[in-house]
């Protein structure tokens, strides 16, 4: 689950950069100055876990980097409930947040 969540931020910080999809949607969102920013953190985020994952004397890194990815994904809910996505369109954030929160909570047990 800790490799799934850090391939899809990884997958999702480059197409913060490179997709214009991507583009349109920060700027529909509100985010538009920050994208390349938030793309930053979701890739961070990524490697973040998977390095935890590779290297036992970092593992508070997962902590860390899945507490901060759940918060990104909270405030993601409500930016797709502010945006009047609808319930599909904020599923996959409400997905990652509860994912990056097991995640987190395993991790300092």
């Amino acid at each position: 689950m800790t490799i799934f969540s850090s391939i899809s931020f990884i997958y999702y910080g480059i197409s913060s950069f490179f997709s214009k999809k991507m583009y349109s949607e920060y700027y529909r969102w509100g985010f538009g100055k920050l994208r390349l920013f938030i793309g930053w953190c979701q890739l961070l985020g990524g490697f973040g876990l998977i390095i935890g994952l590779i290297h036992p004397f970092l593992n508070p890194l997962i902590s860390v980097t899945s507490f901060f990815l759940t918060f990104m994904m909270f405030t993601a809910i409500f930016t797709r409930i502010k945006s009047n996505d609808g319930l599909i369109n904020t599923l996959p954030s409400v997905f990652y947040t509860i994912l990056n929160s097991f995640i987190f909570f395993r991790s300092i047990l």
